[in-house]
């Protein structure tokens, strides 16, 4: 067999892969999984082929199991044999690494993933961006246990899986002036590959296959969730700044249901000294009082002001809760002996959209993810990826 004959098998048996996606989730997404300046290792558990999207020609095959380097060089990628060092070549790239048949995993440093891999120039140019693409759905086997308990009720899995799908799709392009959507921590969606997949999660992603949230648009909302609510969820406009809203987002305060949580109440003491470190970019010095100066409806702290020995600053309720590592900006606080905060809070994260352990609670008395879905995200319908015409930013 000619080389030109093998590489155009290669070609084909990827461009079947690609065509056995089913419709109703047919759409596929890319994740940042790392910026290194560092050699990564890369591998595929089936026979794969090393793609340079600059001339859109094979580079090399990979065979199951073997192992390469990627590193950045002169500008460019270089890929390596980890096996004897043999320098299969240096490209501009981007790369992508394709398993040829559908069932196979591309694997970094030892972690299994489903799709394949892209490899670019960093968008710092200091080094490689390593970026999973993969199908929606197949991503969301991995999202979902590793934003929810997999032992919780199926009905709130669900509510998670349509609230993580949209979410995905809201947010489509998120990170573009880094290559790819979304990230795979918690500044997106935690998304740890294959490892964190489970039987009670993977069933909730079949069962609601493709469904999403939309508006009266039909535009897939901006579905943000968070752990615990505190009795109240928020609307938006409480907990971000004007500029990060966009008009998709549609989240107003809801009544919670979350008295289960282990963070419904909770309280933290932090010291003046430690909380002028925390805030030492805001450049006002030692801190020595903190004023709020807005709350929401749901008792969270829009702003406050700090009151430093250089200055005075006003920040964000929510980042500022961030900054000290607090559950939430649901809190009232005290001065003790004039060196020490003493917080007294509910809930834990943002405050917008779903409440995880709200849905908990409500699966767990009878109610349908339908009917969840409904209660934290009102005036919205369900809809699927097929009926859209989805475009990233």
């Amino acid at each position: 067999m000619t080389k030109s004959v093998s590489q155009l098998l290669l070609v084909l048996a990827v461009v079947l892969l690609s065509l056995t996606i089913s419709p109703a989730s047919a759409f596929e997404i890319k994740i940042g999984l790392a910026t290194t300046d560092q050699e990564i290792i890369v591998s595929s558990t089936e026979e794969s082929i090393f793609i340079d999207l600059a001339n859109n020609q094979i580079i090399s095959k990979l065979d199951k199991n073997k192992k390469c380097k990627l590193s950045k060089s002169d500008g460019l990628i270089s890929i390596s044999n980890t096996n004897n060092n043999h320098k299969i070549g240096k490209f501009t790239g981007p790369i992508q690494l394709i398993p040829i048949n559908k069932n196979g995993l591309v694997v970094l440093n030892d972690k299994f993933y489903r799709g394949y891999f892209t490899v670019q120039n960093s968008y710092n140019n200091k080094g490689v961006t390593i970026i999973n693409n993969i199908n929606i759905e197949d991503y969301l086997l991995s999202v979902v246990p590793s934003e929810m308990p997999n032992g919780w009720h199926k009905e709130a899995l669900k509510a998670q899986t349509i609230a993580a799908r949209t979410y995905a799709l809201g947010f489509l392009g998120r990170r573009k002036n880094k290559g790819y959507d979304l990230e795979a921590t918690v500044e997106d969606q935690v998304y740890l590959g294959v490892s964190s997949e489970k039987p009670s999660t993977n069933q909730a992603v079949v069962e609601t296959d493709g469904e999403i949230l939309v508006d009266k648009f039909n535009n897939p909302i901006i579905a943000l969730f968070h752990s615990s609510g505190g009795g109240y969820t928020d609307s938006i406009e409480n907990i971000w700044d004007k500029k990060d809203i966009k008009p998709s987002i549609h989240i107003q305060p809801r009544p919670d249901f979350d008295d289960n949580s282990p963070y419904f109440e909770w309280e933290r003491t932090i010291s003046l000294k430690s909380i002028s470190e925390k805030v030492q970019h805001l450049e006002i010095g030692e801190v020595s009082e903190i004023i709020p100066l807005e709350k929401s409806i749901s008792n969270r702290i829009k702003k406050f002001k700090l009151i430093g020995t250089r200055g005075n600053k006003k920040i964000n309720g929510d980042n500022f809760r961030r900054l000290l590592k607090l559950p939430s900006a649901k809190f009232n606080f005290t001065k003790n002996d004039g060196e020490e905060i003493r917080f007294i809070g509910r809930g834990f994260g943002h405050g917008l959209g779903l409440s995880q352990w709200g849905t908990k609670a409500l699966a767990e008395n009878g109610f349908s993810y339908k009917h969840i879905l409904a209660h934290y995200y009102p005036e919205t319908m369900l809809s699927t990826i097929k009926n859209l015409n989805i475009k990233r930013d």
